[in-house]
């Protein structure tokens, strides 16, 4: 029998997208899928949508599961899902994106059981979607520097490191193994992607298949992609990345106290920069609204 893939979607308001990533789950050649949904205190229709593919998934011999919680943040609905998965792999797409070929779980799994124990992650190339008409506007490229040891790159987001999470598949024994009791570190703002994939990247490599397999909807009101207006928004956003980090650094296994302690040094240097640099282009800027504003404002009249 083939390996059980557990897919983990949380949710808040993807009533009209997420049955995409639903219709593409149920097209994929692979056959043993668990699914659990957490809907981060959704208001529109989501609960509905979801419960009316119960008797799909059925049919087509998966499972999918629908958990409600009261609105907490994507980092809460994560760490309440991680506790319900059963499956030797784990994908976590976010609601509005989907996989664009029917053989992308299969290809991610296959790709890993190829390989040693040295591997524990493996990921796919993934596309750009406009989301009023679904034209591409955007791919990842392949020619970016390619490395199998990637904790750094995604660390430092650097050398090209994407992180949309459906195309990414990790071994769940290496995910229990380096996040104790796969709880991991939570805050309104705070992302899930680096807590899951910083702990296994430091022990473990990572596969990349040079194919697009997933497709990514951008859209300006994303919950999971959190965009931010203003100096105190993006500032507080850079803070919460900053702590998630480092709570994640602190909270990895296989890492020295030496090593730790540079990483965070690393990164509180890091963000106090970004956070600078925030400060000072509001400042520049704002003399220029306000100017534009008085100029549009004496147009009216």
């Amino acid at each position: 029998m083939c390996s059980l893939v557990s897919i983990l979607t949380p949710t808040y308001n993807c009533g009209k997208y997420i049955h995409r990533l639903l219709d593409s789950i149920l097209n994929q050649t692979y056959s043993r899928i668990e699914m659990h949904v957490v809907d981060d205190g959704s208001t529109d229709n989501t609960e509905a949508i979801i419960k009316s593919y119960l008797p799909l998934f059925e049919h087509r011999g998966y499972v999918i599961h629908y958990h409600f919680q009261e609105n907490q943040g994507q980092s809460v609905a994560i760490n309440n899902g991680l506790k319900l998965i059963k499956g030797d792999y784990l994908i976590w797409p976010d609601a509005d994106d989907f996989f664009k070929t029917n053989d992308a779980v299969e290809c991610l799994v296959e790709s890993l059981e190829r390989k040693d124990s040295d591997y524990a992650m493996a990921r796919c190339m993934i596309e750009y979607l406009d989301q009023e008409n679904l034209k591409v506007i955007d791919q990842i490229d392949i020619n970016q520097k390619y490395n199998e040891e990637l904790f750094e790159d995604c660390l430092y987001a650097m050398n090209g490191f994407w992180f949309c999470p459906g195309d990414y598949i990790v071994r769940t024994s290496a995910l229990r193994m380096q996040i104790p009791g796969l709880e991991i570190f939570t805050d309104k703002n705070a992302g899930q992607n680096w807590q899951l994939m910083l702990p296994v990247l430091h022990k473990y490599k990572c596969v990349t298949i040079p194919q697009i397999k997933y497709s990514v909807l951008s859209r300006k009101e994303s919950h999971s992609r959190g965009h931010f207006v203003g100096r105190k928004a993006t500032n507080s956003k850079l803070r919460s990345y900053r702590n998630t980090i480092i709570a994640t650094l602190d909270a990895i296994p296989s890492m020295t106290d030496v090593e730790r302690n540079n990483y965070k040094k690393n990164i509180s240097r890091k963000y106090k920069k970004l956070i600078i640099k925030n400060n000072f282009i509001y400042l520049v800027g704002r003399p220029i609204r306000v100017l534009l504003k008085s100029f549009f404002s004496h147009l009216k009249k």
